[in-house]
């Protein structure tokens, strides 16, 4: 995943966690309405931020699979 574009990254997080099906898992739940994403690549994890007015309201931090 560190090698994908922010874009591809966003898909990603699209399909895992903010399709209706999948983010009836998570509480809080993701939000429906928001303005943009911003995404952040540091050696332990990927983080991508849903932002309202500029302020993070949901975060989804991807960590690798040796980590588990």
């Amino acid at each position: 995943m560190r090698q994908m574009r922010n874009s591809r990254l966003v898909c990603v997080l699209r399909s895992a966690v903010l399709s209706p099906e999948k983010s009836r898992r998570f509480r809080p739940a993701p939000p429906t309405d928001y303005d943009a994403y911003r995404v952040q690549i540091t050696a332990e994890h990927i983080i991508v931020d849903l932002l309202t007015d500029g302020c993070a309201v949901f975060r989804c931090l991807f960590e690798s699979a040796e980590d588990y």
